[in-house]
């Protein structure tokens, strides 16, 4: 949950701040997450930018309310108070502190993709 949340974070801090940007996959495994994006530059520059600002709102330890927003078609969302709202189905934290120090490292995997890896401290 620590880095399904926090791959969540980073992909909206990301379409917050690089307008124009893609999501074109994602995978969580035990160790690490990924977010990859159709990104025509280097996203070398973003990386120190969007792990302040998520290592901020995790420091803030704000409450994620995690909900439905249609029940009977079961579509359900997160959402931080004055920072985002997003559908997602998935199970979630109830705060987010409970993430710990997000660390992201950038790999590029071809012509216009490039990829943001997302550690959490244990």
């Amino acid at each position: 949950m620590r880095l399904h949340f926090a791959a969540e974070l980073v992909l909206e801090l990301a379409y917050q701040n690089l307008k124009g940007i893609e999501k074109i996959g994602a995978h969580i495994s035990t160790d690490k997450a990924r977010v990859d994006f159709r990104w025509a530059e280097n996203i070398s520059g973003a990386i120190p930018r969007l792990e302040t600002a998520a290592n901020h709102i995790v420091q803030e330890d704000r409450a994620i309310v995690s909900a439905y927003s249609d029940e009977a078609d079961e579509r359900r969302f997160w959402e931080v108070t004055g920072f985002a709202r997003v559908a997602c189905g998935g199970t979630h934290l109830k705060r987010t502190g409970e993430v710990g120090r997000i660390e992201l490292k950038r790999d590029n995997i071809g012509k216009g993709k490039e990829r943001i890896e997302v550690y959490v401290s244990p």
